[in-house]
């Protein structure tokens, strides 16, 4: 009886290791295989920490910007801890004459917390703060201003 037991469990092992797996469950293999190197690991984004609450961004930007008619905007901006600024820009060459402006205000940080913007006195100018630097941003939209020479809207923070 036990030798009858005994070649039935071998018989029935032998056969059904030795049959072809069904096709459903290749497939299923080959798909999870499949995913398994096709998936992506997305990281959200980290909205806990922005310019506003990270970086060291009051104190004093300079720079020469831009200018349609004239040679530069020499600009020195300072940001200071209770959100108000100083803005002070000096016309080179061409129309300007050498003219020199100055404003003072408060300024605010948009939503992102990446990006502040002049109250009425500087006519709304947006800046992006990043790491030692303030990057001129388009005054209705706040979007990057691209072009030949969009590197040079920067501000570089004086570092004591």
């Amino acid at each position: 009886m036990k030798k009858t037991l005994l070649i039935l469990s071998l018989s029935s092992f032998i056969l059904t290791a030795c049959n072809k797996p069904n096709e459903d469950s290749t497939n299923y293999t080959n798909n999870v295989a499949s995913q398994a190197t096709n998936t992506q690991v997305v990281s959200p984004a980290d909205t806990a920490h922005n310019a506003q609450n990270s970086l060291d961004w009051d104190g004093t930007y300079k720079g020469l910007l831009p200018c349609a008619d004239c040679e530069g905007i020499e600009t020195e901006l300072k940001l200071n801890a209770d959100h108000t600024f100083e803005l002070e820009e000096e016309y080179k060459g061409g129309k300007g004459d050498e003219k020199k402006f100055e404003s003072k205000g408060k300024f605010t940080f948009d939503s992102t917390g990446s990006i502040i913007t002049l109250d009425k006195n500087a006519d709304e100018r947006k800046f992006f703060v990043g790491e030692n630097f303030l990057e001129a941003r388009n005054r209705e939209t706040g979007t990057k201003i691209e072009g030949p020479i969009a590197e040079h809207y920067k501000l570089a923070k004086e570092l004591n």
